[in-house]
């Protein structure tokens, strides 16, 4: 089976550079296009499930995308976003000039980064791909042609990549980021597991095809 994996739209925080992580925000603008313009992906594909983060913005991205269709989402916990504790809610721009060696540690996915109610990049790549397993075993008669949509969050679906692409979380800040809306598709055929597309691009076209 193939998973599309989406990242939500632009909201109004990601313009500002102000931290989400697991706090609600809304698609902005620009963001609802971004939603709509990716829906034509899946205009014409069949879709056997349809899963999206319990996040306001990936909700919003998945009505958007999904249109006139009516498939039925199935909205889980452990699809959201990183959770960065304390700093939710505050300017990147801010916690760079007060913590940098902080920032430094999260940016590199260090164990040794600390911030009250955080998570680690290791605990959110262990829930993360907890979910895409769990979401590929409820479908493990599916067809090696059939289709599923999961919509959530860059920074979760980055260590979900670097877990299948045998990336170490101490090297992932060297690769990409997933601009809002990329759509990335990773193709589970028994227990293989094969990343073939990064934000709409053969990963042999991209940066990320270093780790092939």
């Amino acid at each position: 089976m193939r998973l599309h994996i989406v990242r939500h739209g632009q909201t109004d925080w990601n313009a500002l550079r102000r931290i989400q992580g697991q706090l609600d925000s809304e698609l902005d603008d620009t963001g609802k296009q971004q939603a709509r313009d990716r829906g034509a992906d899946f205009i014409d594909m069949d879709i056997i499930a349809v899963y999206s983060s319990s996040s306001k913005r990936t909700r919003q991205t998945t009505e958007l995308i999904l249109g006139t269709r009516t498939d039925t989402v199935t909205y889980r916990d452990d699809l959201r976003e990183v959770k960065l504790g304390v700093w939710q809610g505050q300017y990147w721009a801010d916690i760079e000039k007060q913590y940098p060696e902080l920032v430094e540690l999260h940016t590199k996915g260090s164990p040794l980064f600390e911030v009250e109610g955080a998570e680690k990049s290791s605990e959110v790549q262990t829930r993360g791909i907890g979910a895409i397993e769990s979401i590929i075993a409820a479908h493990d008669n599916a067809d090696k042609d059939d289709n599923i949509l999961v919509v959530s969050h860059g920074a979760i679906m980055k260590t979900i990549l670097a877990y299948y692409l045998k990336i170490p979380l101490n090297e992932l800040h060297s690769f990409s980021s997933l601009p809002n809306c990329a759509h990335c598709i990773i193709e589970a055929d028994g227990n293989e597991r094969k990343v073939t597309s990064i934000a709409s691009t053969p990963i042999q076209e991209t940066d990320w095809a270093s780790a092939l």
